[in-house]
């Protein structure tokens, strides 16, 4: 093989790696747990995947694991990444009465990490483009039950969490 040839050819194959690193590195990020909030499911210290892209062409639904940015101060500090799981979406009625969390009128505990009494909470209904998310952890409320965070407008994700 000709000199020349063995120099496109590796340029080549230079300009294609790099190109794949960026995309990996746009659709994909790492981040470090650093609130207990997601135990037992996701521990303080793990490290998780989040896929960028997971919702571009889809919505999230309930028992998603979501990132968002926190914009408030918490253990896991002002504008870190906040890690919970989508419980109710579009069009779903979530209420904690008697400290139990109710979705469409269905006791609904399937991701608590266990029983705990949640403070009452009126009826809402989500809305357009908004989802509820709540710590596995329920007595952690840094979540949809706290104004800071509320409902989540879904252009707010940065993306699924995939894999810890």
């Amino acid at each position: 093989m000709k000199t020349g040839k063995k120099t496109a050819l590796f340029f080549t194959a230079a300009i294609l790696g790099i190109l794949a690193a960026l995309a990996v590195t746009c659709s994909f990020s790492v981040t470090r747990v650093q609130g207990a909030s997601m135990a037992p499911s996701i521990e303080k210290g793990d490290r998780v995947l989040i896929s960028r892209l997971f919702y571009y062409f889809r919505q999230p639904k309930a028992g998603d694991v979501v990132a968002f940015p926190c914009n408030v101060y918490s253990e896991d500090g002002e504008g870190s990444i906040l890690i919970k799981r989508v419980i109710a979406t579009e069009g779903d009625q979530v209420e904690i009465r008697d400290g139990v969390l109710y979705v469409n009128g269905n006791r609904d505990d399937a991701y608590a990490a266990s029983p705990v009494y949640l403070e009452a909470m009126d009826p809402i209904t989500i809305g357009r483009d908004k989802i509820f998310v709540l710590s596995d952890s329920r007595s952690y409320a840094l979540d949809s039950r706290d104004q800071a965070v509320g409902l989540l407008d879904t252009s707010e994700i940065i993306g699924k969490v995939c894999f810890k």
